[in-house]
């Protein structure tokens, strides 16, 4: 007689095999990071350029849906992002050869920089750190120490290698654009059937929040950045173009990348403004106001649920990712990890790590309506619905519920309506009393004016319930 599995015993099975996949991951995390570490020079602009790709792609898609072609949308936005980083770099370098070269500016700074610690050796909590520093270096020797020399031939030596770092990127994005535009036929060739509905899901939400989150933090950081440098501007601070091109690439560091930008302004401020005060604690709170207000106010405001990371999460691999790869790491980490969770969570196995990773619990309503978003749904998609159904214990009614109300915002959304959705629909409409109504003029297709009234008005009244 063959054997019956008890819960108990399907349940152990099933947390060893879960524990065998984190063993498993583990020890692949490990290489990945031991060749991560040894191939920097190649990964990380390939790295950089994948977070270009992605920072080109809403505008591609805006421009694709707007009369041009994919290879016309990328090239552009290609062209563009040239053409803009060209400009900044120029004059941003214009603007620090400038100020390096302005031997009277340099000496004030450095006379400055002297008198603030001699005023600082009387204060209570760091003045005994302060006297005993070592102050006979000046901050031109301190920002060579630091490898930032004056002196045009290491700029230049600084310039030439920059340009070249920048041609690598561009190298490897041309390639990125090129093989986007193939990929799908690939993938549709080598996975067949259901293979190639899931990797479509992954795709499609891997795109959609990342996308989100770009368009998000780009807004936000131009906004930081633009404020930052005309606060710079109208106080007289140096540099003010540098310090608004700082805010705006550090902002993509999520929680300290715009304090991180902040400091050095502050300090320029403290010794340019140090006789004073008053304009000091002005532009100090104004610098923090700014950032406050932009990363605290307006993000959350606009993001939503772009990520559902955990904060704690973020901490952590934006700090590993600095001690990895430095600021470009920090930069770039992000969205790696955003689709790190989302492909987790397509595998039933490792699931469980991307509901770790998450902000948040798993929403069933989330959950239908990321699967419905094409509007189909495809036998894994089911079954994780059930499996979630199951772990959260969810009546029949509610689970009825949430797929009409899934297939009522994807109708709405694409403006037609797939045969399971129908099916939801008109599941639902029964526990409302509108199936004779439902069923007589929704029908599979385009949807006609009175369809999407009536669409609409079922959504509306689930949403007042």
């Amino acid at each position: 007689m063959p054997r019956v599995v008890s819960n108990r015993d399907w349940s152990t099975v099933t947390f060893e095999r879960r524990l065998q996949v984190v063993y498993h991951g583990l020890v692949i995390a490990a290489l990945v990071i031991l060749s991560a570490q040894l191939l920097e020079g190649v990964l990380k602009p390939l790295f950089l350029a994948f977070g270009l790709y992605f920072v080109l792609k809403p505008g591609a898609d805006w421009l694709n849906n707007h009369g041009f072609s994919t290879l016309q949308a990328n090239g552009t936005m290609l062209l563009l992002l040239i053409l803009a980083l060209s400009l900044i770099g120029l004059f941003a370098w214009l603007q620090v050869d400038a100020f390096l070269s302005d031997e009277v500016k340099i000496g004030e700074l450095e006379l400055a920089y002297a008198n603030l610690l001699m005023t600082a050796e009387n204060w209570p909590l760091v003045g005994d750190y302060v006297e005993n520093m070592d102050t006979s270096q000046s901050p031109s020797k301190i920002l060579a120490d630091m490898g930032v020399e004056i002196g045009s031939a290491s700029q230049l030596a600084s310039l030439s290698g920059m340009v070249f770092n920048s041609l690598t990127v561009l190298f490897f994005l041309l390639f990125i654009i090129f093989e986007a535009n193939l990929l799908p036929g690939r993938i549709e060739a080598a996975f067949p059937g259901d293979s190639l509905g899931r990797f479509q899901n992954i795709a499609e939400r891997a795109r959609d929040g990342i996308n989100a989150y770009i368009v998000v933090k780009t807004g936000v950081s131009i906004g930081t950045g633009v404020c930052a440098g005309i606060l710079c501007l109208l106080f007289g601070i140096d540099l003010w173009f540098v310090w608004a091109i700082l805010a705006i690439i550090l902002n993509y560091v999520p929680y300290i990348g715009s304090l991180i930008a902040s400091v050095p302004p502050m300090i320029l401020g403290v010794l340019m403004l140090n006789d004073q005060p008053m304009f000091l604690f002005s532009f100090v709170g104004l610098l923090v106001a700014n950032q406050q207000f932009w990363g605290g106010f307006v993000e959350t405001k606009w993001s939503g649920e772009a990520l559902d990371l955990s904060p704690v999460l973020l901490l952590l691999v934006v700090a590993f990712s600095y001690w990895l790869w430095g600021i470009v790491g920090m930069v770039i980490s992000v969205p790696f990890t955003v689709i790190i969770k989302i492909v987790l969570d397509t595998v039933d196995q490792t699931r469980p790590l991307a509901v770790l990773m998450s902000e948040r619990s798993p929403d069933l309503q989330k959950v239908w309506n990321d699967a419905l978003r094409d509007g189909r749904l495809d036998d894994w998609e089911f079954t994780r619905l059930l499996e979630l159904q199951r772990n959260l214990d969810i009546d029949e009614s509610q689970m009825n519920r949430a797929a009409g109300r899934a297939a009522m915002i994807s109708a709405l959304e694409r403006d037609s309506m797939s045969p399971i959705e129908r099916e939801f629909i008109l599941k639902h409409s029964r526990a409302v009393s509108m199936h004779k109504d439902a069923s007589s003029v929704l029908n599979s297709g385009a949807l006609s004016p009175m369809a999407r009234e009536m669409l609409e008005s079922m959504l509306s009244c689930i949403e007042e319930e």
